[in-house]
């Protein structure tokens, strides 16, 4: 009888608690979950189709892939001749100098974005997504009318008796800069809005409080505090204006050649596809090498972090 009495509670237990979950899965959930793996693992694979196999495919050509001569260095050899190298030495100068000058306009645009009230910023961000919307070679083409010797500006200057010739304002080098910072300015402009409205406000009124003058505060407190965001601006207009053709292309009219151009002649002109490959490399490289030093200097997290905290 007490037997009964104590197993009696511990039946009523069990039956309040509920059944251990069964290991083993049928036959339809095995196969829902593999199907499952294989949807999310297909983009995955997708995206090294698209984007690494390219690459594999221009380093095998660069060594010489797919030639009689079978493995060659010649490709890179070739690029170690004058011409190339200066070639790239300007299309260095061309981006570094783009990027100063983006920088130089992009901060101020940025900060008024920021501090204005905010129907006038947003106005202001409808007319910067409108030059990120229209072609590159539209508004290429469209520089060209503006700078051109019977253009808008030289019109206008000459109109008000400034100058008496008009002046040579495209194709040149000065064309290829003016289109360039023109086109990459609201990269760097969208890159620095995040991190300017990261920044608390509580840190400059603080500062303001105990007697700072704006011109310190803004040099000891906002701008290290938007810096992560003017380097990573800074990283995406140098990357895009390192490889940009388009532009220098057209307002450059030939007398702002880069090492892009060189690409395109290697192909069309010489033939050349292996040699062409080395010269993409060189670029590819040359950018993966640029953020690696700042992933050393500064961290590629901190492109992320709010405010640079």
């Amino acid at each position: 009888m007490n037997r009964i009495e104590a197993s009696a509670p511990t039946e009523r237990k069990s039956r309040l608690l509920p059944d251990p979950p069964s290991t083993s899965l049928t036959a339809w959930e095995r196969q829902q979950r593999g199907l499952t793996l294989s949807l999310m693992t297909l983009p995955t694979f997708a995206m090294i189709a698209v984007f690494v196999l390219p690459l594999l495919v221009l380093l095998w050509m660069s060594f010489g892939g797919g030639a009689r001569d079978g493995f060659s260095l010649q490709g890179y050899r070739d690029l170690m001749q004058p011409v190339y190298i200066k070639l790239l030495l300007f299309t260095l100068q061309l981006a570094l100098l783009t990027t100063v000058l983006c920088a130089i306009f992009g901060y101020p645009l940025a900060y008024l974005m920021v501090n204005v009230s905010s129907r006038f910023a947003a106005w202001m961000g409808v007319v910067l997504f409108i030059t990120l919307w229209l072609s590159f070679l539209a508004r290429t083409f469209a520089w060209i009318i503006i700078l051109q010797r019977r253009g808008v500006v030289n019109n206008l200057l000459m109109s008000t008796g400034i100058i008496d010739a008009p002046l040579e304002l495209v194709y040149n080098k000065l064309g290829a800069y003016i289109g360039m910072v023109h086109i990459l300015l609201p990269f760097m402009v969208l890159t620095l809005i995040p991190a300017m409205k990261a920044i608390d406000p509580a840190y400059v009124r603080a500062a303001l409080s105990l007697g700072a003058r704006p011109a310190r505060v803004f040099r000891d407190i906002y701008l290290p505090l938007s810096l992560p965001g003017l380097v990573a601006g800074s990283m995406l207009v140098f990357t895009l204006a390192f490889g940009f053709f388009i532009t220098p292309a057209i307002l450059g009219g030939g007398r702002a050649p880069t090492i892009v151009m060189a690409i395109r002649d290697q192909i069309q002109q010489l033939g050349n596809l292996q040699l062409a490959a080395a010269t993409s490399m060189v670029l590819l490289v040359f950018c993966l090498g640029l953020l690696f030093v700042y992933d050393r200097v500064a961290g590629i997290d901190r492109l992320y972090d709010k405010g640079g905290k």
